[in-house]
């Protein structure tokens, strides 16, 4: 996000001492996600001075790495990895400094393609996710994300979790090519709410690849789904695209 709205809710002293220690646990990583959404109309302006701020952060170093993802229409996500909380001031600070350097001018012609900004935080939990010894997909080929959100029943956070244990379990012993990863949201999420995604070199290899898989764990997973059910309180799907012309890569 070009520039930070205020999260929309006030965090709490739980929340903070939450997120803190899953800046320090191995088994989490930490996420600030920026959602845009842009004027269809703009759609081609947004695309052309958001290309123009992704070059002004090579040249000027920006600290933070970013990869731009599209899961709706008009809808943009870029996602921030960071160490703590802290962070996301610090990213800010670090935008400040770009859009000084970009200038009024430039900077009120990305503003007025976007609708509406949110900032939101996802906890990426790898002790829950499956990350196999050989992966299919380098990250260079990787183009398409099939992400679930999904919302469960409150209290039923445990009893999920141990479902997604057993389901990691199974994939490794049948020693799955794609990797499966598991997160939670956090702030600025309807919660309790996980989320479920693998990767593409786009959707119909994403598709061809879930078929094979869909039939090596049919018969494991006809347990777990049945007993996933039951804790479910709802479920959306979307089709993401990474768009590698608009995200940042930190230099080596």
């Amino acid at each position: 996000m070009k520039k930070f709205i205020a999260l929309a809710c006030m965090l709490t002293l739980t929340v903070l001492f939450v997120l803190e220690s899953a800046a320090q646990d191995k088994n989490e990583l930490l996420w600030l996600v920026g959602e845009e959404q842009v004027k269809p109309e703009m759609i081609d302006q947004y695309y052309e001075v958001s290309k123009e701020l992704m070059e002004l952060c090579k040249a000027e170093k920006f600290p933070y790495a970013y990869n731009v993802w599209n899961p709706q229409p008009f809808n943009f996500a870029l996602w921030y990895p960071i160490e703590e909380m802290n962070d996301i001031t610090r990213i800010e600070e670090a935008w400040d400094a770009i859009i000084e350097k970009f200038g009024e001018e430039k900077f009120t012609r990305f503003h007025e393609c976007i609708e509406s900004q949110i900032n939101k935080v996802m906890v990426t939990q790898l002790n829950l996710s499956y990350e196999p010894d050989s992966p299919r997909l380098s990250e260079e080929e990787i183009g398409y994300s099939y992400m679930q959100e999904i919302y469960v029943k409150k209290g039923s956070e445990k009893a999920v979790e141990n479902l997604f244990t057993k389901a990691i379990a199974i994939m490794k012993e049948k020693g799955l090519e794609n990797a499966t990863y598991i997160g939670k949201g956090m702030i600025g999420y309807k919660q309790p709410v996980y989320f479920a995604w693998s990767y593409g070199k786009d959707r119909i290899d994403f598709l061809e690849q879930q078929k094979k898989d869909g039939e090596i764990l049919a018969e494991e997973f006809k347990q777990l789904n049945s007993e996933l059910i039951k804790h479910i309180k709802d479920i959306n799907n979307t089709d993401d695209w990474w768009v590698r012309e608009l995200s940042y890569k930190l230099e080596k």
